[in-house]
């Protein structure tokens, strides 16, 4: 064996410390790598006694990089960078022009895709679609072929088309509602456990979180206690709990629509957050623009978000406020 392959280090290991590295975070590597917290710790430690050096400094609530953690992070990602795009390029030698792999977080994949994969199945059956769930918004340095992207960074080798802005709620199940009336005030639902997606679990760099405490000062109320609330990561987590009647949960219309509409659940009140500057996109590479996959999905896309998009882009005079209480239209 080389000299050279002596000196790797656990290869498992490396690529954990690239994640905690990356992040800045083992809690947030752990949620990228779909281990423990715990498994984390256990490979970064292998890897500083491989090197027999400390390769983060830890604190109580954070850890970062020493001198000799940041040179190895360097050679590091670009190792790995190295590998993901010959990895990339290997992948598309291979793959048919029917093939489409597309990147979305996984609340869009799960509550707002999933439904309508049927319906894309019956219309294009000759399209073979990969889904790749993120928690956060793809690597533009990575390569991909398309994502659903939250928020847009530029960049000369992709394209975008605007899908639609958010607009947030709270909602509840029929017999939560029926069990508590007085939700239908933006006081009573502050009597409540409200379910929240934890800030602390924000992927979406580009945007500042939305929790409970945001939205309730979009109407000039006050946060809730801590006693009232329950946090979570995923937002698929949440909506189970919802369903769960553990509470009333913050959700977005994109994501919950089907549900409205089915009457599994319902909104207490017509208070709803339309976040015109947190806008959704479907982002695909400029040298694929004009392929029938794309050309296809895109397509398909566009028309599925229409409504939305009508919604999202109402004149401004028609909401006295970018956090209004409108009647919920029934489709």
């Amino acid at each position: 064996m080389s000299r050279s392959r002596l000196s790797l280090p656990p290869l498992n290991a490396l690529r954990t410390f690239e994640a905690a590295a990356r992040h800045g975070s083992f809690k947030m590597a752990a949620e990228e790598l779909c281990v423990t917290q715990a498994a984390v710790s256990r490979q970064i430690q292998a890897l500083e006694e491989f090197y027999r050096l400390s390769l983060f400094a830890r604190s109580n609530r954070k850890v970062e990089l020493t001198e000799d953690g940041h040179a190895l992070y360097l050679a590091t990602s670009s190792a790995l960078q190295h590998i993901a795009t010959a990895s990339r390029d290997l992948l598309r030698r291979n793959s048919r022009d029917d093939e489409l792999y597309l990147i979305t977080t996984s609340a869009f994949a799960q509550l707002w895709l999933m439904p309508r994969l049927k319906r894309l199945r019956a219309q294009y059956r000759d399209l073979q679609l990969f889904l790749i769930s993120s928690e956060g918004n793809p690597d533009f340095h990575a390569g991909f072929d398309a994502a659903v992207t939250l928020g847009l960074e530029e960049h000369p080798q992709y394209v975008a088309d605007y899908l639609f802005a958010e607009e947030i709620f709270p909602v509840c199940t029929p017999e939560f509602f029926e069990q508590h009336p007085q939700i239908s005030t933006l006081e009573g639902l502050l009597t409540v456990p409200l379910l929240n997606l934890s800030a602390s679990h924000w992927k979406a760099k580009l945007w500042t979180p939305i929790d409970w405490a945001f939205w309730l000062q979009q109407f000039g109320c006050d946060a809730p206690t801590s006693k009232m609330t329950m946090n979570f990561s995923h937002f698929p987590m949440l909506l189970d709990a919802v369903q769960q009647e553990a509470g009333v949960g913050l959700a977005w219309r994109h994501l919950v629509q089907q549900q409205l509409e089915e009457g599994k659940l319902v909104r207490p009140t017509g208070a709803t957050y339309f976040a015109d500057d947190r806008k959704h996109y479907f982002v695909c590479r400029r040298e694929l623009v004009n392929s029938k996959k794309i050309q296809i999905f895109r397509d398909w896309l566009m028309a599925q978000t229409r409504v939305l998009r009508e919604r999202s882009d109402l004149p401004n005079g028609d909401r006295s406020s970018p956090a209004t209480i409108v009647p919920d239209p029934r489709p």
